[in-house]
C-alpha cells in the first residue's frame, strides 16, 4: 500500500504560498540588486505556477517546494557574502561625502571614540571616511558622489604607493563594517584608525601618483631607520 503524501496543492495556492515567502521581513533590507535578483526569481516561479493546470496538484507541490528552497538558499548565499546586512546597526552615515561635512580631524577623533567605546563598525566607517576627508582637504583626493571604499583606497595608494596594502585591508574593513552581516573586528579598527593617523601626518609621495607600489615595498607603518619622505603636500 502506498503511504499517504501531503495534501495537494492547486496552483492559487502555490502562487500565495510564493508570495507569502518573498514578503517576509528578512528580505527587506536588501539593495537594490538583491532586490531585482529576489524579484526575477519569482517572476519565473510564478510563470511556472501559471503554467500548472488545476489537475496537476502533485507538479504545484514540488513547484512551491522548489522555489523555497531556491529562495531560502539564495538568501543564505547572499548573507554568508555580505550582501544582505541581519540588521543594519552602524550609527554613523557609510556615505563617504556624508553631510554634514566635517573635517578629518573630527572625523578621526569620532572613530577613536567609537573604537574605545567598542563600537567597532563605527570606528572603522569614521576612520576611512577620515582619511578620505584629510586627502581631499589636501587636495590628494576628489571625492565623487557614490565612491565606494575601494575606489578611495585605490586613489590614495596613488600619493602613498607603499600603503596600497593596508588601504585595501582597509577598504574591506569598511565593506564588512557598513554592509555585511558580520561585525568588523577590534583589530581591523585599530589598524584603519592609526593608518589613518599616519596618513594625516605624513608627506605624499608625488613622484609616485599614476604608478602601483611594488609587492614588496615596506611598510611605513612599522618602525624603520629612516624616516619617511616625499614632497610636502
Amino acid at each position: 500500500m502506498r503511504p499517504a503524501g501531503p495534501p495537494p496543492v492547486d496552483p492559487d495556492e502555490a502562487r500565495r504560498r510564493i508570495h507569502e515567502e518573498l514578503s517576509k521581513a528578512e528580505y527587506d533590507d536588501s539593495p537594490g540588486f538583491i532586490d531585482w535578483l529576489l524579484g526575477t526569481i519569482e517572476s519565473w516561479l510564478l510563470e511556472i505556477v501559471d503554467g500548472i493546470d488545476g489537475s496537476s496538484a502533485a507538479q504545484a507541490g514540488i513547484a512551491v517546494a522548489m522555489g523555497v528552497v531556491l529562495v531560502v538558499a539564495a538568501v543564505l548565499v547572499l548573507r554568508r557574502t555580505g550582501l544582505i546586512r541581519r540588521g543594519h546597526t552602524l550609527a554613523v552615515a557609510a556615505e563617504l561625502d556624508a553631510q554634514p561635512v566635517l573635517s578629518g580631524a573630527e572625523l578621526r577623533a569620532s572613530a577613536g571614540e567609537a573604537v574605545s567605546a567598542g563600537r567597532t563598525d563605527d570606528g572603522i566607517v569614521l576612520a576611512l571616511r577620515a582619511l578620505v576627508r584629510d586627502l581631499e582637504e589636501r587636495t590628494l583626493l576628489d571625492v565623487t558622489a557614490g565612491m565606494t571604499a575601494h575606489e578611495a583606497a585605490d586613489r590614495a595608494a596613488r600619493p602613498y604607493p607603499e600603503l596600497r596594502g593596508r588601504l585595501e585591508r582597509g577598504a574591506d574593513a569598511f565593506d564588512t563594517a557598513a554592509y555585511s552581516h558580520r561585525t568588523a573586528t577590534a583589530k581591523q579598527a585599530d589598524d584603519l584608525l592609526r593608518l589613518a593617523e599616519y596618513i594625516a601626518d605624513s608627506a605624499p609621495d608625488l613622484t609616485g601618483l599614476g604608478t602601483t607600489a611594488d609587492a614588496g615595498a615596506e611598510d611605513p607603518l612599522h618602525p624603520r631607520d629612516a624616516a619617511p619622505t616625499g614632497v610636502g603636500g
